[in-house]
């Protein structure tokens, strides 16, 4: 581990020394000598006007703009909308004082035949603007293509987006959702060519958007505008594929814009375990990866989705910012084996070893709206209902014996059957109004839930526990209803006054109300009648829960140039009524609390791309009411629970601390984060086994759990000519300190886990590209009062991506292998496997068609084989996925705008 670590801090420091640069100081000023701040300072290549890099001058006019040393001609820009200023180098080997500079009123230039009529780059407060001519991509790219292009853009193998270091959690279109706020799709089928300008801003909600306050994210948002000329048009895609054992995909996507209009379809089916509606590139829908991670769970998966998406500007008072409906529905089949051991205080342990099978369906029905109405200049009102139904059903079968010591204790084999659907309304209101004092506003908010689940459970098991005194049985056929209700309602009402320019206090108070109700229903089967007539009340209870809470709260923010800051303080002043009817009998619960909370949040800011970030915060938790009420479930017939009335409120504090650092210049990032979590009166499970391994569980509270998590990530960028290597190390540490509690005696846990990994990249633009990446996953726990001492498991996984761009990208030829293994896994467990997807697709008729062959999983050796460490047990599991087929596809894609195909350079 130690040669690991000097690894790590080797390869840091072979690219802070690579990082060393010149600079160009200058400071600007108008025809009066008056400093002119936020004016945009880059410098381009003379040969095809790529970006070197950029910044802006601050309030006294001065700007640094750090650079590598330059040998061939360079120009040095300075210009915002009514200003500009160049200079030709022929190289730049030195350090450049440039003294004071004066702006002439902008006009069109040409310098060494560089025509610049646009800048192609602008910085207004904390948006950076990039004009999308200025960057260099083929003619049929996507807009993703456009922020490779970009400076300071990093986009991972598994597309996860960062800017100068910072995570994009959103991109919009124009300013608004597409489809969805994460802009995959937006991104993998706008085409480049429609495209204005892209911005870069901080992460907003919606009432800091229309309030105008500072925002308070750490992340940031891409926005791409259409250009005015081409902001009618219509484009789509459609993409079918049929292949070996009755696998197919196919998807639509249709889109039409019109200034302010845009209305979107999306259609898609497979049966290949993707919920993606977008294609890739190379492999479609059918995805890379191996080992079930194409969609959630285990198992084959059968999905078909179609939704619409429209968003308008009605007037310039009222906007349409989101309007969607959408339809899905699924079918999965399961299969898995476990094995479990799980430590007993003492010389002693369990083992269950278990087998599930099933299949589920569900269907759903979701309406989202967002509308932005503005009566005047000062008044928003933001409404967002939203509506949700499913409709579920599955069937499964399932096996389990549970052995002390090679004796088997127990064995288990059940069938069961559920149908069921659920409902949920969400009218949200939200208003604001800014007040004649500049910062001063009001503002209230109105968030309400209505929902309700039904689902009927018919369940018919054979359990046998062979106990010292003999065998006995416990064998059920019942049918059970349980039904859920939910009506939560919340108003919050706030003021913010402005202390100054750069500083605001706002206090608000907030009024919740919650009341949910629960009904379980339990009847056996009669076989004189044939039917489930036997009300067994027993194991059938109600409970009506109603959580009444005010919270009054004051916050303060700060925000400056190098630093930010803000805070939050609140009393949540609480009641809560339970009444519950279990086994016949009335339980009823009342309880207050008043629980303080608070965060605290830092940010220093070194430079544009250089930023320290603390925060801190602490909160208590109120246990949930099953818990609380002392009634004895016998309903699982290899589990009770009986809840504890004196449970006490939990108590954490968290404390994050995090550095990152971006160098443009050496197209180095690096980021650093440390995470701490303390428990107070954690709220556990104690268990106890009897002489026939069966669980009896009630709840307490215990002290002194926490957590440790440490990440690192570097990246460093080399480029020439067109040529591109990344090479991307990362590591990975927990530690964890639990307590839990096994028949009555404490077992304490320490558990680490390292995952140091390695991504490289190394691309010859539209020609080749190849991802290798390695990634090590050690874990160890140690536990106290167990027979087992010590449990050590480390995995390991080897990817490479292969792409090949032949005949002008015509044909494309895409290979993905990876191997994993897994160490201390149990008998009967295979270890490790290969996995390989191929893909060739070949573009014809202008690009417009694509023919692809694909076969996944070549080597038919895919597996879903992992091992889950807790603090009182560990698990090697396996379960059913996909293997195998060969896939044949044909995709059409279709732009028109202004009524005319889209011309291609």
């Amino acid at each position: 581990m130690k040669k690991i670590l000097l690894l790590w801090v080797l390869i840091g420091n072979i690219f802070i020394l690579h990082a060393q640069k010149l600079y160009i100081n200058g400071k600007v000023s108008d025809s009066e000598k008056k400093p002119i701040e936020n004016i945009t300072v880059y410098l381009l290549k003379a040969k095809d006007s790529s970006i070197v890099n950029y910044t802006a001058t601050n309030k006294e006019g001065k700007f640094s703009l750090k650079i590598d040393e330059q040998e061939a001609p360079s120009i040095l820009k300075i210009d915002n909308e009514k200003l500009s200023y160049s200079r030709t180098f022929e190289k730049i080997d030195k350090p450049l004082l440039l003294g004071d500079i004066e702006p002439e009123p902008k006009k069109i230039i040409n310098i060494d035949e560089v025509k610049i009529s646009v800048s192609p780059v602008k910085i207004k407060n904390d948006t950076v603007e990039f004009n999308a001519s200025s960057l260099k991509v083929r003619p049929d790219s996507n807009i993703k293509e456009l922020l490779k292009q970009i400076p300071g853009v990093d986009i991972s193998n598994d597309d996860k987006i960062t800017v100068n270091g910072k995570t994009v959690d959103q991109i919009t279109v124009n300013g608004k959702a597409f489809f969805d706020k994460d802009g995959k799709i937006a991104l993998q089928n706008l085409p480049a060519d429609i495209i204005k300008n892209i911005q870069f801003t901080t992460t907003k909600t919606k009432e800091e958007e229309l309030s105008k306050k500072p925002a308070r994210s750490q992340n940031t948002t891409i926005n791409f505008n259409i250009d005015e000329k081409k902001n009618k048009g219509f484009f789509g895609k459609a993409m079918a594929g049929y292949g070996s054992d009755k696998r197919y995909e196919g998807n639509i996507q249709a889109n039409y814009f019109k200034a302010d209009t845009n209305l979107s379809l999306i259609a898609s089916s497979n049966n290949i375990n993707s919920r993606s509606v977008s294609a890739d590139e190379v492999f479609d829908t059918m995805g890379s990866r191996g080992g079930g991670s194409q969609s959630s769970g285990g198992g084959i998966q059968r999905f078909s989705s179609v939704g619409i998406n429209y968003n308008d500007k009605f007037s310039s008072d009222a906007s349409l910012d989101n309007l969607s409906l959408r339809y899905s529905e699924s079918n999965r089949e399961t299969r898995s084996k476990a094995s479990r051991s799980t430590l007993l205080p003492g010389d002693s342990t369990l083992k269950t070893d278990s087998e599930n099978s099933g299949e589920n369906e569900s269907k759903d029905y979701n309406f989202n709206n967002s509308t932005v109405i503005k009566p005047d200049s000062k008044t928003n009102i933001y409404l967002s209902p939203s509506f949700s139904r499913s409709e579920s059903s599955s069937s499964g079968r399932s096996t389990s014996s549970t052995s002390k010591d090679g004796k088997l204790l127990n064995e288990s084999n059940s069938l069961n059957s559920m149908n069921g659907e659920s409902n949920a309304f969400s009218p949200n209101i939200y208003f604001s109004r800014n007040l004649k004092k500049k910062g001063r506003a009001i503002s209230a908010t109105i968030n309400s839930t209505v929902s309700e689940s039904k689902t009927n459970t018919v369940n018919q098991s054979q359990n046998t526990f062979y106990r010292e005194s003999g065998i006995t049985t416990d064998n059920r056929d019942q049918l059970q209803k349980n039904r859920n209700q939910v009506n939560n309602y919340t108003f919050r009402a706030g003021y913010t006054e402005p202390i100054s320019d750069s500083a605001m206090v706002s206090f608000e108070v907030s009024y919740s109300s919650k009341l949910s109700r629960d009904f379980r229903d339990i009847s056996d089967f009669d076989a004189a009648t044939g039917n489930y007539s036997n009300y067994n009340i027993a194991l059938s209870n109600s409970m009506q829960q109603n959580i009444s809470q005010i919270t009054p709260e004051i916050s303060f923010s700060i925000f400056k140039k190098k630093f930010n800051a803000w805070s939050t303080a609140n009393l949540e002043i609480s009641d809560m009524k339970v009444n519950s009817v279990f086994k016949g009998q009335q339980y009823e619960l009342q309880k207050n609390f008043v629980l303080p909370s608070y965060s605290v949040n830092f940010q220093y800011a070194f430079s544009e791309r250089k930023r320290l970030t603390f925060a801190n915060s602490s909160s208590f938790g109120i246990p949930g009411a099953e818990r609380l009420i002392p009634y004895k479930d016998e309903s699982d017939p290899l589990v009770t629970y009986t809840g504890n009335p004196d449970l006490k409120n939990s108590w954490m504090n968290s404390s994050t601390i995090s550095f990152n650092n971006y160098n443009i210049v050496s197209n180095f990032n690096y980021f650093l984060n440390v995470g701490f979590i303390y428990r107070n009166n954690d709220v556990i499970n104690y268990t106890r086994y009897d002489d026939a391994g069966k669980q009896i569980v009630t709840y307490d509270n215990i002290s002194g759990n926490k957590s440790l998590n440490v990440n690192a990530f570097f990246n460093k960028t080399f480029k020439w000519e067109d040529k591109k290597l990344s090479i991307s190390p990362r590591f990975g540490m927990t530690y964890n300190f639990n307590n839990s509690s096994v028949n009555g005696q404490l077992i304490k846990s320490r558990t680490y886990s390292l995952t140091p990994a390695l991504n490289l990249s190394f691309e010859i633009k539209d020609k080749f590209t190849i991802k290798p990446s390695y990634r090590l996953g050690y874990n160890f726990s140690k536990y106290s009062n167990s027979d087992i001492n010590n449990i050590n498991t480390a995995n390991q996984s080897l990817k490479l991506e292969l792409t090949n761009y032949l005949f002008q990208s015509s044909l494309v030829f895409g290979n993905d292998f990876e191997y994993n293994t897994n160490s201390n896994i149990a008998p009967g467990f295979k270890k490790d496997f290969y996995f390989w997807n191929t893909s060739l697709g070949y573009s014809f008729y202008k690009k417009q068609l694509t023919a692809k062959v694909k076969i996944y999983d070549v080597l038919n050796q895919n597996q879903s084989v992992r091992r889950n460490i807790t603090n009182t047990y560990f698990e090697d599991r396996e379960e059913l996925i996909l293997k195998r087929y060969i896939m044949f596809s044909l995709s059409l894609k279709l732009n028109k705008f202004n009524g005319k195909k889209m011309k291609r350079k």
